[in-house]
């Protein structure tokens, strides 16, 4: 039988090799727990580096599209600024790729000049036959009256219908376009490339303020609306087209379309070559109608 002292001193020693057993087992439990973090903590910290790279890519990338949008609005802006000015039309083969960027060019500012004339003559239509007026229209009405060189003392109970509805109306877009067309060569002119003057106006006497460059003796635009816009003007209500716009207030009171083909040979003092520059044209509006009509 073995005695109580040598009990417990087996006790002690057992308890001795329990404890050292279990502080090895708790430093090996420490050191991977450290090492877990510390590798937990790296790949953490290389998620956020890696994740912090993708925001830095992608804000460089942004910062590109919108350097590249900034660039794309500038060159716009400056296409747009030299595209109030008729662009040299020679850098292209002659025939229809010359057609067609000339037609690009200017048939826009035709059709926003009809529709601008349309617009206005549409309110007077409505106003005709209406008693009231208020001084916001009084106003417009007067305008027109100055724009169009239509006399009106002011007085709504007389105001001259007739002649203001025979000047406010629009210029077929196909004629506009032939008659550019023509007198500008599709724009390679030097009148047409120098002065912005698509249709061969003359400055009135005394009127002319060409500068270096220029061609002298004729009218100079600052850009293709303001040419288009004076063109339209000239023949809405000078004088030597008078007859022009008598046979189109004829076609609209038969309730008749006003087109090209008709109104080109109702176009008279326009040149010297009389009905010859008529059938001229004409033959021109027959042979690029289709090319035409495609840019309307």
């Amino acid at each position: 039988m073995i005695s109580t002292p040598i009990r417990r001193y087996g006790a002690a020693i057992l308890m001795l090799l329990t404890a050292a057993f279990s502080g090895e087992v708790i430093a090996k439990t420490h050191a991977q727990t450290t090492s877990y973090k510390a590798h937990t903590s790296s790949h953490k910290h290389s998620k956020t580096l890696s994740s912090s790279k993708k925001v830095s890519s992608k804000t460089i990338s942004s910062k590109k599209v919108s350097s590249k949008l900034a660039s794309s609005k500038q060159e716009y802006s400056r296409n747009s600024a030299k595209s109030s000015s008729l662009p040299d039309l020679r850098k292209y083969p002659s025939g229809t790729p010359r057609k067609k960027a000339f037609l690009r060019t200017v048939m826009p500012y035709i059709t926003s000049q009809n529709a601008a004339i349309t617009a206005e003559r549409n309110w007077l239509v409505s106003k005709q036959y209406d008693n009231r007026w208020s001084p916001t229209e009084r106003a417009r009405l007067k305008d027109i009256a100055k724009r169009y060189k239509v006399s009106w003392s002011g007085n709504t109970r007389r105001i001259p219908w007739n002649t203001l509805l025979d000047r406010v109306d629009i210029i077929p877009d196909s004629m506009v376009a032939t008659m550019a067309a023509a007198e500008s060569g599709w724009g390679t002119s030097k009148l047409a490339r120098s002065n912005n003057n698509l249709f061969g106006m003359k400055c009135a006497k005394g009127r002319c303020n060409n500068g270096p460059g220029k061609v002298k003796g004729y009218s100079q635009f600052d850009s293709v609306k303001e040419s288009v816009g004076a063109y339209a003007a000239n023949l809405n209500t000078h004088p030597a087209y008078a007859s022009f716009r008598k046979s189109r207030a004829q076609l609209r009171k038969a309730d008749q379309e006003v087109t090209a083909s008709t109104m080109i040979h109702k176009l008279s003092g326009y040149s010297t070559q009389g009905k010859r520059y008529n059938n001229y044209l004409f033959a021109m509006y027959q042979d690029n109608q289709r090319l035409i009509a495609a840019h309307m």
